[in-house]
């Protein structure tokens, strides 16, 4: 007589430093969003010099790191992210939250890289309609989606700053203009409205407790009347991190590279820093240390020591927060709150709401740049007009080429996250003020203001 058999199913076997090595080896593999929308730099100054002779109505980029993004690198990253998602369940709450988030983003930053491929690739109408549709998801998925009031406010108040001063009848011609290309909306003085500001005395808190936190950072920050260079910027963070960091950060580097602008990765565990960047004042490096070190690096530091990786390379969600606080720490230390990202969240809503390409975001953006820096009464010149364009195009803080990079045609929202992220960590310290603990708790690692970010914090372990 047979012998019935019973199947019985193995309980998966999860080994936890299996798990780490292979869970780091993961975010390796996803696209750096960052990376990806560099363009190649000759091909930029090229087309830049074309479209500022109005010689070409677009840009068409070149983005080496984009083209090199294959479809069968994301499946892998998809497949990859799969087989984690199995070792994931077998953990207990809050990491396996903490890490489904962080796996989801990931994947979602990946499909969004190759959507910005395949827009870029599209050659029929039906595929570039399909690649908008996965960029946008993504996109808005990922940095939330600009609002309508808080763009026509910003934009109101800029046209209304504008309106108020005394103009040549050259500089009305350009008003005129500015006006017929912006939202009738936007031409009434009420539209601004009122926008959250910190209290003075929520400011002062934070000027005491940034000088305290990063005094020591700092004072490697040479007093001078010179202007400071790349590499000798190179050098003062070198020295910081070797003197102030220590051991903490055995492994980080600081490199110069021909890049765009001042980048942490935690990943990698490089600070770049980019070699052709105009000269600085003290003022200005003293920023940067607090941003760049004392928010972004330290955060990855702190995050690291943890028994989860995730806070290391930020939770879910975390991008406006770690944004938001590197501004306000620099505003803190200033002692002056100045709303940050506006200039980028004004493109991104022409972009969004009134449908503006990268030509008609710039007509208003030099126009505008234009009529804030002239003096009451001055008739403007060629060589403001040329550099009020070039600035608007591809300037520091201004840029037009940030919202529309990736693609040069689509809005990317991932710089809202200097307005978002700036106002709402001054909203949260406005609640917390004086309360030490509460803000260390922010400090432990790349998290968002969240209870549930704040949970995860507390309930993790020295690693």
């Amino acid at each position: 007589m047979a012998v019935a058999t019973i199947e019985t199913q193995e309980t998966p076997i999860f080994n936890p430093e299996q798990f780490d090595t292979d869970f780091e080896a993961f975010t390796k593999t996803i696209p750096s969003i960052v990376a990806v929308t560099a363009p190649d730099r000759s091909d930029k100054t090229t087309q830049l010099g074309a479209f500022l002779n109005d010689e070409i109505e677009n840009l068409d980029l070149t983005y080496p790191k984009l083209d090199a993004i294959t479809p069968e690198q994301i499946e892998s990253i998809r497949a990859e992210a799969h087989r984690l998602m199995d070792q994931i369940t077998l953990l207990d709450e809050p990491r396996r939250g903490v890490y489904e988030a962080f796996v989801a983003q990931n994947v979602l930053q990946a499909e969004l890289a190759i959507a910005m491929k395949a827009y870029k690739i599209a050659e029929t109408d039906e595929e570039k309609s399909i690649a908008r549709e996965q960029f946008m998801r993504r996109n808005i998925e990922l940095y939330g989606e600009p609002d309508k009031q808080t763009y026509l406010s910003l934009l109101g108040e800029k046209i209304t700053n504008v309106s108020q001063k005394d103009r040549s009848p050259e500089a009305e011609v350009i008003f005129a203009e500015l006006q017929s290309l912006v939202p009738a909306e936007v031409l009434d003085p009420e539209i601004a409205g009122e926008r959250f500001k910190p209290s003075a005395e929520t400011v002062a808190w934070m000027h005491t407790v940034i000088e305290s936190l990063h005094g020591d950072l700092l004072r490697h920050v040479p007093e001078t009347d010179e202007p400071i260079s790349s590499v000798e910027l190179r050098d003062i963070f070198e020295t910081i991190i070797r003197e102030e960091f220590g051991e903490a950060a055995e492994g980080w580097e600081v490199v110069l590279k021909d890049a765009k602008a001042i980048s942490v990765g935690a990943k990698s565990k490089r600070v770049i820093i980019p070699i052709n960047r105009p000269d600085m004042s003290v003022a200005e490096v003293r920023r940067l240390v607090v941003h760049e070190l004392g928010i972004h690096m330290l955060t990855a530091i702190t995050g690291e020591s943890t028994d989860i990786i995730p806070l290391n390379f930020g939770l879910s969600g975390y991008g406006d927060t770690q944004e938001g606080l590197g501004k306000v720490a620099e505003q803190a230390l200033e002692g002056t709150f100045k709303e940050a990202g506006v200039d980028h969240y004004i493109t991104a809503g022409l972009a969004y709401f009134d449908g503006k390409s990268f030509r008609d975001a710039f007509e208003v953006k030099w126009r505008m740049k234009l009529l804030e820096d002239l003096e009451s009464g001055q008739v403007p010149t060629e060589e403001q007009i040329t550099k009020a364009r070039k600035i608007a195009a591809d300037g520091p803080l201004l840029a037009t080429t940030r919202i529309f990079r990736g693609t040069d045609e689509l809005p990317l929202f991932k710089d809202l996250s200097y307005y978002n992220g700036s106002v709402k960590v001054w909203e949260y310290l406005e609640q917390i003020r004086g309360d030490d603990l509460q803000l260390s708790l922010l400090l432990a690692g790349k998290i968002s203001t969240s209870k549930d970010h704040q949970r995860v914090v507390l309930e993790s372990r020295t690693a």
